[in-house]
């Protein structure tokens, strides 16, 4: 059985990824069924699994949950929350659509491919798309997520 660092009493780190093509962004619904933030818009990411390196894991979540192939272009921020009672370290990073056709996960119900004013306006949210929000709310001057 694989060791995931959401399996760790206390302790877990996750990824998301912010896929990018063209002009566009994908976003992701949860399925109704899940049980954290059912039926909100969100972005591919997961659990890192023990001793992943986290570049490798998003790269994996995003072929896992929506079958593209990405490549990561930076790393936008990192933060620590609470989740599930459990300390969570969480990064975010943006990528570019490489290759494949969307292919949605059971954990997910639908995707859409939309411009950054969409981003911010999509209703209702996952935590970690309003991280990304907020971040974006930051930024002085307006800086691009």
């Amino acid at each position: 059985m694989e060791k995931n660092l959401s399996a760790r009493k206390g302790f877990r780190a996750g990824i998301h990824v912010l896929v990018q093509k063209g002009n566009k962004y994908l976003l992701i619904k949860r399925a109704d069924s899940d049980l954290a933030d059912p039926s909100c818009w969100d972005l591919p990411g997961g659990g890192i699994r023990y001793l992943e390196k986290p570049l490798d894991a998003a790269l994996r979540e995003v072929k896992e949950e929506v079958g593209l192939r990405v490549r990561i272009l930076k790393i936008i921020d990192i933060w620590a929350k609470l989740f599930e009672g459990d300390w969570s370290i969480e990064s975010l990073v943006e990528a570019e659509f490489v290759s494949g056709e969307v292919s949605l996960s059971k954990e997910h119900s639908d995707f859409k491919w939309v411009s950054k004013q969409e981003v911010i306006d999509i209703e209702p949210k996952a935590e970690n798309l309003k991280a990304l929000f907020n971040l974006n709310e930051s930024l002085v001057g307006g800086a691009d997520f």
